[in-house]
């Protein structure tokens, strides 16, 4: 039974077969029979052209491609849709350069904007760190200017305790300190060394002094306010420097 199906399945599938030649012969003896000219027209033998006559171009049968068959017809379309597509292609191709080029621009200027910020971040930073610099040297200057500087041998003789007070310091109203700190001074020079207690009372001494001066000082004239007030820390300076 098996065998009987085989034979009838081949016969179906060769029946189909001989159809679809037979239909294949006939589209191409129609198609054929479209292209050729009808078997009793004239041949056209044509005319020259007259004399200075005015010559157009276009018409007659090769005014424009068409097509005349089924396969022409197909082949030409295939050919439109594969240019378009190639067409399409080229398009994309395009914009996505023109994309990476936009993008590779943006990276160079926001790269470009990063690298100006930095710039003037360390300018700014650098120009502020030279005026910090410039204060401070102005500041040592303006300090060393005013800080007290040890007494000379001539102010302060210390192998002897002899000390040359200014003007100010001479004054009657401040004779009880100048006393008192040139009796101790000479006790230092002859002995070599005073008492830790007779040490503190010197600088005691000073310091009293100092206020005093301070709290007079629009009694005197500026300068020589100055002057003493200078002389004392200067005194105190050399003090601490020897002590002892």
């Amino acid at each position: 039974m098996l065998v009987a199906y085989f034979h009838a399945a081949v016969g179906v599938v060769a029946h189909v077969r001989s159809l679809a030649i037979g239909a294949s012969l006939a589209m191409a003896v129609t198609a054929w029979g479209q292209t050729q000219p009808p078997p009793s027209a004239p041949t056209y033998q044509g005319s020259a052209p007259a004399e200075n006559a005015n010559v157009y171009g276009g018409g007659g049968w090769g005014g424009g491609y068409h097509s005349s068959t089924a396969a022409g017809s197909a082949l030409q379309g295939m050919s439109s849709a594969i240019s378009a597509q190639g067409q399409k292609n080229l398009n994309d191709s395009l914009a996505a350069r023109n994309l990476t080029a936009a993008a590779s621009a943006s990276i160079d200027n926001h790269t470009k904007y990063v690298e100006a910020q930095r710039w003037r971040m360390d300018s700014d930073k650098q120009r502020q760190q030279q005026e910090v610099a410039e204060r401070q040297a102005k500041a040592r200057v303006f300090n060393a200017k005013r800080a007290p500087h040890p007494l000379t041998p001539q102010q302060y003789d210390q192998t002897t305790g002899t000390v040359g007070w200014p003007m100010l310091c001479r004054d009657a109203s401040y004779k009880s300190y100048q006393e008192k700190i040139d009796e101790l001074l000479v006790k230092r020079a002859k002995y070599g060394s005073l008492q830790m207690e007779e040490f503190m009372a010197v600088e005691e001494q000073i310091k009293e002094w100092v206020a005093a001066i301070t709290s007079d000082k629009n009694k005197y004239p500026l300068p020589a306010v100055k002057q003493a007030l200078s002389f004392l820390h200067s005194l105190h300076l050399s003090l601490n420097e020897q002590f002892g």
